[in-house]
């Protein structure tokens, strides 16, 4: 067992060793007090718009990234989900960094491209950290599960970046764990090395006992010598000689050295010693001790030599059964103790000898050995032979073992509960990514760039700047609004009151790719009594957020909840009680016709429809009674495609286009043409001998129920504008 132990502490030097030095490297080398891992900085550089890493390589979640950048531009520096990072640099020169190699050595890729300047980056909105200007700019951002890369560029969007970057991993309290690895280290190794040499006391114990003093061993032979012999001691190394007296053994033997032989060993040592003979004259035998037994021819003396097992196991393991002492029964046998010489005995017959048999001899040496002349013969019992599991070396060893072992265990626990806390999980990227198409606070921000953008334009009828907040229709509608006002009011002395959308109250679905839309409802400023329904949209990662649609609802009427706003599935198309395509024909068809239209039955009208649909009556009617007109017709028709959303109560929010031709035929030999009003602007002093039209815009909000629910469909606000007149 101490072979089993050395080999345990040797293996448990080494495990400590390996531990301690890992943890001293990763504390004061690799991690630091910061808790961060750092690449240090590297020179990054691209011909092209930014350079950018590939997700790939931020695949784990948890930790936070610190990302740090410097050059002899202002530069910008962001982390965004790959699929806006993807769009925005489609098409683009850019440099890819593909791979990240221990410690520092970062793997480029040169992607082709236009080199033509971009939206600069800190105008948009879907960073999730980003930094940009002069001189050094760092992000700290705790990384997310999905697929993320972070974006190096001129802060102005033009090509040729030239930066030194420095990317950063903290993970949290690993300057602790580090620590404690180091600690766990340098218990392992001093244990280790403890179990390795350090010496049993059991062991030490066994050999003193093993080794008994002189009169000890004689008087377990029962041959004690005189008082006045005396003892010489000597080296247990040194040869011994035949004609010199028996040495002593000194109690203090060092640890390796041949074992002094046990009570059975002396015994059967008796043995190999000349025999008693036994004379016909004589009753009693004179035996007298020799100075040493003989040797036998041919058999070299045991020497001393070093041992790993106790002198005291190694006699056990070499000794043979004792014999039982029985005395010989017919024959009388005295003990005679020398004055002269006690270490010699001799036998002396007084007749002619006659030789015993060897049973005999054996049974009256052995008790002449051990019994006095005066005592009665007795038995001497065999030393106990225990099994080695229950030897006290072995428990001793196999606790030692034991508490090693459990040790050991330990440790490992707590290196891997250790090691499995420092490594981040790994992201899932099985799913494709998904986001909100924007943050509420990006979403109140572009409302409020909007309100301050509107006004500006609106002051000034200015085409140009509209476009950079709007998309159509609205852009349409409002473009055609600027054409009358300044057609109408040239001057800008009926320039309309500068008003703003408060208090927005947002929708953001999340989306998988562009566009993205979001939809949002405020109040309007000036008009207690109206508010604004409206739907952004961005085609691109790096475009703006416009206006695409916009309705004004009242008060009165029931919008839906905002919140858990999203995008149609299959399933909820399928839920719904009309398909959002069908629902602009059904709703044209129902418009043309009128309040008596088979369609009408299928919605239910808002106010602003019903006053829309009461003027056009009226117009005909007086617009037939002239003279020069032969007929009227109104017809509404679909345009474009609906914008579906679902509510969270499974009704579908729906914005539509329908456009509308008022049309006016003119009699055979007449002419027609228009003279005031808004048409006016399209169309001013013009003859046209077969028709006169104009052409409107509507914009239409509204909600589709469920088949579960049931009921018509609500017409939230119908707004709208006209955007050309003419004839033919």
């Amino acid at each position: 067992m101490r072979f089993a132990r050395t080999a345990l502490g040797l293996l448990l030097t080494l495990i400590g060793l390996v531990v301690g030095i890992a943890g001293a490297a990763a504390a004061f080398w690799l991690v630091g007090p910061d808790n961060t891992i750092s690449t240090g900085g590297r020179a990054l550089s691209s011909d092209g718009l930014a350079v950018v890493t590939a997700p790939d390589l931020l695949d784990r979640h948890g930790p936070t990234l610190r990302v740090s950048v410097t050059g002899s531009k202002p530069l910008f520096v962001g982390i965004a989900q790959d699929l806006d990072v993807a769009d925005y640099l489609t098409g683009a020169a850019h440099t890819r960094v593909i791979r990240y190699d221990v410690p520092s050595t970062l793997s480029t890729q040169t992607m082709r491209g236009f080199e033509n300047k971009l939206t600069p980056p800190g105008d948009l909105d879907w960073w999730v950290a980003k930094s940009g200007g002069s001189g050094n700019q760092s992000i700290a951002w705790p990384m997310q599960d999905g697929r993320y890369s972070v974006v190096v560029m001129n802060a102005d969007g033009t090509p040729a970046v030239d930066a030194k970057v420095s990317f950063g991993i903290e993970l949290h309290r690993s300057f602790g764990i580090s620590l404690l690895v180091l600690g766990g280290g340098l218990v392992a190794l001093v244990l280790g090395i403890a179990l390795a040499f350090r010496r049993s006391p059991v062991q030490d114990a066994d050999e003193s006992a093993a080794v008994p003093g002189p009169a000890a061993t004689a008087t377990a032979l029962g041959t004690a010598p005189a008082a006045s012999t005396p003892v010489a001691a000597r080296s247990p190394f040194a040869p011994a000689d035949a004609g010199s007296p028996a040495t002593a053994v000194v109690d203090d033997v060092p640890a390796y050295r041949q074992p002094v032989a046990d009570e059975a060993t002396e015994k059967l040592a008796v043995l190999d010693r000349p025999m008693p003979v036994r004379t016909k004259t004589t009753p009693a035998l004179v035996v007298q001790r020799q100075t040493e037994p003989p040797v036998r021819p041919g058999v070299q003396p045991l020497r001393s030599a070093p041992m790993l097992m106790s002198p005291a196991a190694v006699a056990r393991a070499k000794s043979r059964a004792a014999l039982p002492t029985t005395p010989a029964p017919s024959t009388s046998v005295n003990t005679h103790t020398p004055t002269a010489d006690p270490a010699e005995i001799t036998a002396t017959p007084a007749a002619e000898a006659t030789p015993a048999p060897v049973a005999d001899r054996a049974d009256a040496t052995l008790a002449s050995v051990a019994e006095p002349a005066d005592a009665t013969p007795t038995l001497t019992p065999p030393a106990e032979t225990l099994p080695l599991v229950e030897s006290p070396e072995f428990v001793k060893s196999d606790e030692a073992v034991k508490r090693t072992a459990a040790l050991l265990a330990s440790g490992a626990l707590l290196l891997t509960a250790t090691s499995c806390g420092l490594m981040p999980p790994k992201n899932n990227l099985a799913v494709p990514d998904r986001r909100p198409a924007v943050t509420v606070a990006d979403a109140t921000a572009v409302v409020a760039k909007y309100n301050e953008l509107n006004n500006k334009a609106n002051q000034t009828r200015d085409n140009k700047l509209a476009a950079t907040i709007e998309a159509e229709p609205t852009l349409a509608q409002t473009l055609a609004g600027y054409q009358i006002g300044r057609k109408l009011d040239a001057a800008g002395k009926e320039l309309g009151k500068p008003f703003t959308f408060t208090d927005p109250i947002v929708g953001a679905p999340e989306f998988a790719a562009y566009p993205m839309r979001f939809v949002v409802t405020t109040g309007v400023s000036g008009s207690a009594d109206t508010r604004q329904l409206g739907v952004w949209e961005r085609q691109s990662a790096g475009a703006p957020w416009l206006l695409t649609h916009s309705v004004y609802p009242g008060h009165s009427i029931d919008l839906p909840s905002m919140e858990g706003l999203r995008t149609p599935s299959r399933a909820d198309v399928t839920s719904l009680a009309t398909h959002p395509n069908a629902v602009a024909p059904s709703l044209a068809a129902y418009l043309s016709g009128g309040p008596k239209a088979p369609e009408a039955k299928l919605f239910t009208a808002s106010p602003g429809m019903t006053k829309l649909l009461e003027q056009r009556a009226k117009s005909k009617v007086s617009d037939a009674a002239e003279s020069y007109i032969a007929a009227v017709t109104d017809t509404f028709k679909p345009s474009g495609t609906p914008v579906t959303f679902i509510t969270k109560d499974g009704e579908g929010l729906v914005f539509l286009t329908l456009t509308e031709q008022y049309l006016q035929r003119v009699e055979p030999g007449s002419n027609a043409y228009w003279t005031s009003g808004e048409a006016t602007a399209f169309s001013s002093m013009v003859k046209y001998t077969q028709t006169l039209h104009q052409d409107y815009l509507h914009q239409v909000a509204l909600v589709i129920p469920s088949k579960a629910t049931g009921g018509p469909i609500r017409i939230l606000s119908m707004d709208g504008q006209l955007v050309g007149a003419g004839g033919s």
